[in-house]
């Protein structure tokens, strides 16, 4: 679609998991050097984009009613921003069907802040490569700069230097859902001083084209895992009942709260999800390779 021309179409945001994240150090800005592998997964919200009016306007179509629907949204964010980075005077009608859990470590509004992005260069035709959008998905949030990318990926830096990895088999997997909101800020204080560590070994062949033959078989961690069991005694309790009832392995996404997990069986997930405590749902998803997820990115 050319420049100015108006457009209208939906799209799936997807959502991520970290499979291993690791704080190899400390920063001179204040931020922790991270080491974390993403990987899309088919849960996603709907955002829809049409251009016209003026300025830049959120309708929350679906979700729950703290979705914030002015500027502290990242996909006004990104709309906002894209259009000043691009000199581009339509205005833009985002509407959003927001079924990502906010603060699940999901990367539910990142992933919007990206699809909106993607979306706009989708509908105008500008810029060119999906690599100048790079410096604005930066500015938005450290997982933004992901959602670019998709599929299996490294995260470096803060987690928004992003190469892409060579894809593991599609895999089922489980997902923790809990009521809570965890505060990625006050976990990352939690840790305490960091001793300077070298990047897991499989990571590293993995970057170098060996990956690990499935997800199960990955040795991965997460380090944020001790300080969010100890903050929050709730999603203990989940970690350890998804362990007990058979969860190999079981893993904190980002900072939390969703923890995920594999099963050997439909079953066996059936029986820890009547083992979690009240208000946390267990929920069955795929990964999704970048070509997947890019196949599958229009709704309409």
């Amino acid at each position: 679609m050319s420049r100015g021309e108006r457009g209208r179409r939906t799209y799936r945001s997807f959502a991520k998991v970290n499979l291993h994240l690791q704080v190899v150090g400390k920063r001179g800005d204040g931020y922790h050097e991270l080491r974390t592998v993403f990987q899309t997964i088919d849960l996603h919200d709907l955002v829809s984009l049409e251009l016209g009016g003026d300025g830049v306007r959120l309708e929350i179509l679906e979700g729950p009613a703290d979705v914030p629907a002015g500027g502290g949204n990242l996909a006004v964010r990104a709309a906002a921003a894209f259009c000043e980075s691009f000199a581009l005077r339509p205005g833009v009608r985002i509407g959003l069907h927001k079924r990502l859990p906010l603060g699940g470590g999901l990367g539910g509004g990142s992933s919007n802040a990206a699809t909106v992005l993607r979306g706009l260069r989708d509908l105008l035709g500008v810029p060119e490569g999906l690599r100048d959008l790079v410096p604005l998905a930066r500015d938005l949030g450290a997982d933004v700069p992901y959602f670019l990318v998709g599929g299996s990926a490294l995260g470096s830096g803060r987690g928004d230097e992003v190469v892409a990895l060579q894809e593991l088999p599609e895999t089922e997997l489980w997902l923790a859902l809990s009521p809570l909101q965890v505060s990625t800020a006050e976990v990352f204080a939690d840790l305490g001083p960091v001793t300077p560590r070298a990047v897991a070994e499989e990571v590293l062949a993995w970057a170098q084209g060996s990956p690990p033959p499935d997800l199960r078989a990955a040795a991965f961690w997460n380090d944020l895992e001790t300080p969010v069991r100890r903050r929050y005694p709730s999603l203990d309790q989940v970690y350890n009942r998804l362990v007990e009832a058979g969860g190999r392995p079981v893993r904190l996404s980002g900072s939390g709260a969703t923890i995920w997990a594999l099963f050997p069986s439909r079953e066996v997930a059936d029986g820890a999800a009547r083992k979690l405590p009240a208000g946390t749902r267990l929920l069955p998803a795929r990964t999704l390779s970048r070509l997947a997820s890019a196949a599958r990115a229009v709704a309409d």
